[in-house]
């Protein structure tokens, strides 16, 4: 599996960190792209499901996106997540990402009313047609309620500056056809959203995976990435398999909001933020994270190694 596309590889949704008060952990950001970076992936998107963009307020986005456009600088490619039920607040944020210097936006599907096919056509294509940069489809029906039609992603391939797409529905046959479909279309990314099908999507020639798990273990993901282009399909399972181990650490028996703060949990023990989830969300409670301190050490006898992380970086 080869892919010369600019979009590709590794490209972790990362977690907006938190102060106690609800501010934007300006420190804990640059700590964690720091953790990422060492971890070598290809890409960091902020604003995504895994960052709690829905509950963050317009502002504190905009500063996000400044903050990790000039720490990354250049290190990585950057995507924001830009969607709104509202289309002008989209073309907003949309607008001022593009000028803050990220390398693409990310939009999901408005989630307040059902729409047909036709609609969502004609919604992604006056968004692509308004804005001044590439635009990655998002397609996460388990917070949308909605699935992005592959019709209707087939046809919004065929504009320039729709250059992927990230899939996190994990339906039987999703990705196959998918691949079917939209695969190895010039200029046109496939990333998997549902990190437990990562090893099928990388056989089945996709461009990338976008795992939340990444936030925790990025070295893991970027050396399944690299046997992936080495085409070693049994070393891929073998990660695949320890990847599953570690997002089980924070996802096993949780919705996805409590596998969110969960999540932040794990990071906080490494040092790399606090654990701290905004409404509606709910911080877990000291000793739910000393058991989640205490699970991390299963993640050793699973042959699974964390990155060491220099304790100077907390002092950014």
């Amino acid at each position: 599996m080869q892919t010369t596309k600019k979009h590709r590889g590794v490209v972790v949704p990362m977690v907006t960190p938190f102060t106690a008060d609800g501010d934007l952990d300006e420190k804990g950001a640059r700590t964690i792209i720091d953790y990422l970076l060492e971890g070598g992936v290809d890409g960091i998107f902020v604003l995504g499901t895994t960052g709690e963009k829905a509950s963050i307020p317009l502002l504190m986005r905009r500063r996000l996106v400044r903050l990790a456009t000039d720490h990354v600088a250049r290190r990585a490619l950057v995507y924001a997540g830009v969607s709104d039920d509202c289309l002008i607040h989209t073309l907003e944020m949309a607008e001022e990402s593009f000028k803050l210097g990220v390398d693409a936006i990310v939009a999901h599907t408005p989630c307040y009313y059902s729409l047909q096919p036709d609609e969502l056509l004609e919604y992604f294509s006056v968004l692509a047609g308004s804005i001044a940069g590439p635009l990655i489809l998002y397609n996460i029906p388990s917070t949308t309620h909605i699935s992005l039609p592959l019709e209707v992603i087939a046809r919004l391939s065929e504009q320039p500056n729709v250059v992927g797409l990230k899939d996190s529905e994990n339906s039987a046959g999703r990705p196959e056809e998918t691949v079917r479909l939209v695969g190895g279309r010039e200029g046109f990314s496939l990333f998997m959203g549902a990190s437990v099908l990562s090893a099928k999507a990388f056989s089945l020639g996709m461009d990338g995976v976008v795992p939340s798990s990444g936030n925790l273990v990025p070295h893991l993901w970027r050396d399944m990435y690299l046997a992936a282009q080495k085409e070693d399909w049994p070393e891929v399972e073998r990660i695949q398999i320890q990847a599953n181990h570690a997002a089980s650490l924070f996802q096993r028996n949780r919705t996805l909001g409590q596998s969110l703060a969960a999540l932040k949990s794990a990071m906080s023990t490494l040092g790399l933020c606090e654990p701290c989830v905004l409404p509606p969300l709910r911080t877990l409670t000291e000793s739910k994270i000393e058991t989640i301190r205490q699970e991390l050490g299963s993640l050793a006898g699973a042959g699974i190694s964390l990155p060491a992380r220099p304790a100077a970086r907390l002092e950014v």
